[in-house]
């Protein structure tokens, strides 16, 4: 006996992603990015939306990169705000050794670190004081970069509506074709009930006609 063959599965939501980086290029990321967590949140959002067509997966994966340029520009902004603390502490002469590891304790949040109170006590700062005055050293930055943010957020804005118009109009067609249906059952029905009332009519003349010659 012949084996049978399993049915073909569906490509997943998942594949048609990847087949649409494919087609419109690889993924673009920056040092650092792990490409595993954005084709998971790219996985994500397709699921999230229920992309399935292609044009829907593609506008799916362009919302995602919405994201994932509003969350590099908010890392932008930490890293701004940290550089600028670092040059509220060190001096002409500290070491390079000296501000990779008070970066590294900033970006840490270690502000129990004895090293790290020293250098606090010794600039005169409080963590609160430190950062109140690195953000408004680095006002400027920190202001263009939110500025892309909310050119990001207006991008996804009309990426959704996009989105949604797509697939309000494949509802839409579904409607139609569903209504047209209908109407061919209630035209069929329409023509049936004619075409028996047109022979009950032919039927009964013909009777009437058959009485009389009878009489």
């Amino acid at each position: 006996m012949s084996e049978k063959k399993a049915p073909e599965q569906p490509a997943s939501q998942s594949q048609a992603a990847s087949q649409i980086s494919q087609i419109f290029g690889p993924i673009k990321l920056l040092p650092g990015e792990s490409e595993p967590a954005y084709r998971a949140g790219l996985a994500g959002t397709i699921n999230e939306l229920g992309a399935s067509t292609h044009l829907q997966i593609y506008l799916a994966e362009k919302i995602f990169q919405c994201l994932w340029w509003m969350r590099r520009y908010e890392l932008q902004k930490q890293a701004t705000i940290v550089n600028s603390m670092v040059d509220l502490l060190k001096a002409y002469d500290t070491p390079k050794s000296q501000i990779h590891a008070l970066t590294h304790n900033l970006q840490a949040h270690l502000w129990n670190d004895p090293k790290m109170k020293q250098v606090l006590e010794a600039g005169g700062y409080t963590p609160e004081s430190l950062s109140a005055k690195a953000m408004t050293k680095a006002r400027e930055k920190i202001q263009k970069l939110d500025a892309l943010i909310a050119l990001r957020v207006k991008a996804l804005g009309q990426l959704q509506q996009s989105y949604e118009a797509l697939v309000n109009r494949s509802v839409m067609q579904e409607r139609l074709k569903l209504q047209n249906e209908l109407l061919k059952r209630d035209l069929q029905a329409i023509d049936v009930k004619a075409v028996e009332q047109v022979d009950s009519e032919v039927g009964k003349g013909r009777g009437q006609r058959k009485a009389k010659s009878g009489k």
